[in-house]
């Protein structure tokens, strides 16, 4: 039995590269040794001295290698010998440069140079630290529905500007996305391998189709492979991609291919002519708006999918943001800890054990009231707009406090008027009346004056001189403010 170095995977002797990383199989170092690889401390015109084997495919392989002029790490991919005679894949090397170095996107691999040194064509590019969706999918499939959607979104972005450059990839496959992840950074996927890609204006009909197979690998793997582009049938669109990365979306939901079999071609008979298992019955999980849009992406008709990678984004994102399932690029607001507290348990260290179901959908929730909220908000501002407009008014606002305070001084203040008129009127009316005025009614009045009577005197003498009778004093006039005065206390005395 051989093992591969990278996975641990173990293969039959009769089988030397591994199918997932494309690695030499190796044996027991005790019972045999690896055989060293000639290239490594070469160096490409005078620049490029490859260092380290990374990986390889069915057309070449991959070094770790240093530009030696500004000391930089790149990845050189280098032609496999056994090619060195054929044209065919020549020419496919060569498309592969060209089409990957048209492409300027954050989610595709950059390539920087291009030549031929020793008789080897090699293609240089940007170093990347991580691992491919293969090794992820090994190891951690199937991948939860956020996770999935989120590589998803990056690598139909990639596909996306490829199709706006008129170029269709046709090899997509777990194995050509690669998950980069440096430190402290998110990770951002890229798009590999543009060797099988072709340009819409270029000849569909050319004979790469006609060899399948290429040691140890397969050329445009049947398991990826559109209904059209396995019939080998009219003309390819940017729909094949579609359906290619309906296939991997699939996988990374339910950890399995929709379909499998022994040989290619039974594979390639089944894409064509039957349908897959849906999804929520392998994993019941799967939110039913994202099995929507792998049905779509599926569907054998070429018109019945979504056109290219960009629309396939598109309504993934919608979806993705609709659901609350975070994703790269997501605009929506980030939950505070107020909101994780309310989906979260805390453990007895302290720490916040999230629900994200309860998350996502707290999230939605959010931001449809966002969204309602955001269009309330613009239908009130175009109302507003069409309002007429006036003149305007200074209006002075005063605390509610001064406002009573106020209203109470003048409420007081209108009592005592009243209480004073009443007392006036009541004042004047008994001092013109002299029926109640006693001090009138004495002066009016005429005083009684005493009559002398004769008295018979018993002898002749003088009488004596009459006494004068004295009138009582008269009363004291009082004055006109104290009979006021006396008049009120007898009033409020009552």
């Amino acid at each position: 039995m051989l093992q591969c170095p990278k996975c641990g995977r173990q293969y039959p002797d009769d089988v030397h590269v591994c199918k997932f990383d494309f690695m030499p199989l190796q044996a027991d170092a005790t019972i045999a040794e690896v055989p060293v690889d000639r290239l490594i401390g070469q160096v490409f015109d005078g620049k490029y001295r490859l260092e380290e084997r990374l990986g390889g495919g069915g057309m070449g392989t991959v070094y770790r290698a240093t530009h030696l002029l500004i000391d930089r790490p790149v990845a050189v991919k280098v032609l496999s010998q056994r090619f060195v005679g054929d044209e065919t894949a020549q020419q496919r090397f060569r498309r592969e440069a060209r089409a990957a170095g048209r492409m300027h996107h954050p989610n595709a691999v950059t390539v920087t140079d291009f030549g031929a040194s020793n008789r080897h064509l090699y293609i240089v590019m940007e170093l990347l630290e991580g691992r491919t969706l293969r090794e992820l999918l090994a190891r951690e499939g199937p991948l939860d529905p956020a996770r999935a959607v989120s590589i998803m979104l990056q690598t139909s972005a990639a596909v996306g500007a490829a199709h706006e450059l008129g170029l269709i990839h046709r090899d997509l496959k777990p194995a050509n996305i690669f998950i980069e992840q440096r430190p402290g950074a998110p990770a951002v996927v890229k798009v590999l391998d543009f060797g099988l890609a072709k340009f819409a204006v270029e000849e569909q009909a050319d004979d790469d189709y006609q060899t399948l197979t290429q040691v140890g690998t397969l050329i445009g793997t049947p398991r990826y492979m559109s209904p059209e582009q396995c019939a080998g049938t009219g003309k390819l669109t940017p729909a094949s991609d579609v359906y290619s990365l309906g296939i991997i979306l699939y996988e990374m939901l339910s950890g399995a291919v929709p379909f499998t079999a022994e040989t290619p071609l039974a594979i390639a008979l089944r894409h064509v002519s039957e349908a897959p298992q849906p999804l929520r019955e392998i994993v019941s999980s799967v939110p039913e708006r994202v099995e929507a849009i792998v049905e779509r992406a599926l569907a054998k008709n070429p018109t019945d999918r979504f056109a290219d990678g960009n629309q396939l984004r598109q309504e993934l994102h919608n979806t993705a943001h609709d659901l609350g399932l975070e994703h790269a690029g997501d605009t929506g607001p980030t939950p505070s800890i107020d909101a994780l507290r309310k989906v979260s348990a805390e453990s007895p260290s302290g720490r916040l054990v999230i629900d994200l179901a309860t998350l996502r959908q707290v999230q939605a929730a959010t931001s449809s009231e966002h969204r309602v909220g955001t269009e309330e908000a613009n239908q009130l501002a175009a109302a507003q707009s069409k309002r007429p407009e006036f003149d305007r008014v200074n209006v002075s606002f005063e605390p509610d406090a001064a406002k009573n305070m106020k209203r109470r001084r003048y409420v007081v203040l209108a009592m005592i008027a009243v209480i004073a008129l009443v007392a006036a009127a009541a004042v004047a009316s008994r001092w013109w009346n002299p029926a109640g005025n006693p001090a009138l009614v004495s002066s009016t009045v005429a005083q009684p004056t005493p009559t002398p009577t004769a008295e018979a005197s018993p002898s002749p003498s003088p009488s004596p001189s009459p006494r004068k009778i004295q009138k009582p004093p008269p009363p004291k006039k009082k004055s006109k403010f104290g009979s006021f005065v006396n008049k009120v206390r007898r009033i409020f005395n009552r």
